[in-house]
């Protein structure tokens, strides 16, 4: 149950807002349900059809001086914008299964029949209100004059400079409102959901965390409290370090390497307990990258991968060494061991929750670029390598 967690906001992430109609000002969609998005389809059609009608209209008041001819023009873009939207909402997405070659070409056809229907009846509709020449009946008289007097000529480039503003106006505004913004409304919020699933797949991990640490501690204390009851006290006061860790300070996304490096020791010592001698840790870390900012609960994870499948496994132990410097704005951070090896380096992030949720989570938030690097050799040893972007202030 509580793995499905964040498979599910992941997928609500990247996939919500793909088809999720955010209002015209990118408030948030209405409770009422499907009358959003087609007033959205309406809203682009008619503001188009509207800028366009504006266009042609002005150019006819300015060629034939006639509101009527203006207004019919403005009406046929109307009626053309009526047509697309019954194209988009009733005819075009009957065909949306095909396959995309087939789909085109079956949507160009039908759109072409239906606007030559329509160029049609626009044509004889204009010569029927305006005694124009029509298809069925041409013009059998002789050639037409215009004259275009020299006021009209003087004022052209004025007009044509004019006539643009208002057309590109709505579209302008239109577009910014029905698509700029909602882009900027959906990454935000697409960013917001995929915070939600990085808490959640946190949260998650240290749920399954919590009784692994609980489990392995438990046993090794129980073996110690008849032969070293030292011991056992020691690994109870350090369990108890680690959960207080996890109470106070697992609920932030980020902490600094200090306090993970607290909790990876407080683990050694419990495992120091269990392993011995046998086990020889060692740090490696520049003290100016002890307050660098990186994910919580990145570094366990590695330490628990080194010690139980690199050094249980080998005969007389090992050591693991904890290396963390900065260099060229990235905290490098390296976890080695002295152990088995593995054969496939990667394969080591698919063994379990912990290592799956720190490949994960470092693809997610840096980027391919930052994703972990394994090397390893059979019989000697594993090194695990981490680049993490130091934030501006944090080092």
């Amino acid at each position: 149950m509580k793995e499905s967690i964040v498979p599910n906001l992941m997928q609500l992430a990247d996939e919500r807002y793909m088809g999720d109609p955010i209002s015209m000002f990118g408030e948030p969609p209405s409770t009422t349900g499907e009358g959003r998005p087609l007033y959205s389809q309406l809203l682009l059609v008619y503001g188009s059809g509207l800028a366009i009608g504006l266009h042609l209209g002005a150019l006819h008041l300015l060629v034939f001086h006639s509101w009527g001819e203006a207004v019919f023009v403005l009406t046929s873009c109307l009626v053309y914008a009526t047509a697309t939207m019954c194209l988009w909402q009733w005819v075009l997405p009957r065909v949306s299964s095909y396959a995309l070659p087939r789909r085109l070409a079956l949507q160009s056809l039908v759109t072409m029949a239906c606007f030559a229907v329509l160029s049609l009846l626009t044509v004889e509709a204009h010569a029927l209100l305006f005694g124009s020449a029509s298809i069925f009946h041409p013009d059998q008289g002789g050639p037409v004059t215009i004259a275009i007097t020299a006021e009209t000529v003087q004022r052209a480039p004025y007009i044509y400079a004019l006539i643009p503003i208002l057309p590109a106006l709505v579209l302008c505004v239109l577009g910014f409102n029905q698509y700029w913004w909602r882009m900027f409304v959906m990454q935000g919020r697409q960013q917001e959901l995929r915070e939600l699933a990085a808490s959640a797949q946190l949260a998650a991990l240290r749920a399954q965390i919590n009784p692994h640490f609980l489990f392995n501690s438990l046993n090794t204390i129980a073996q110690l409290i008849a032969t070293d009851p030292v011991k056992a006290e020691l690994c109870v006061e350090r369990l108890a370090e680690i959960f207080r860790y996890m109470l106070t300070r697992g609920q932030a996304q980020f902490v600094s390497l200090a306090d993970e490096l607290s909790v990876a020791e407080a683990y050694l010592d419990i495992e120091r307990a269990r392993f011995g001698d046998d086990l020889v840790v060692e740090e490696k870390v520049e003290d100016r990258a002890r307050q660098v900012l990186l994910p919580g609960l990145i570094l366990q994870p590695l330490v628990e991968n080194a010690v139980n499948r690199g050094l249980s496994g080998k005969t007389g132990g090992g050591r693991v060494t904890i290396e963390a410097r900065l260099e060229r704005g990235d905290l490098r951070l390296a976890v080695c061991d002295t152990g088995v090896g593995v054969g496939e380096g990667t394969a080591i992030f698919e063994h379990g929750v912990a290592l799956r949720s720190v490949r994960d989570r470092l693809l997610r938030l840096y980027g391919d670029e930052y994703v972990p690097q394994v090397t390893s050799q059979p019989g000697e040893g594993t090194t695990v390598s981490l680049r993490i972007p130091v934030a501006h202030g944090s080092a």
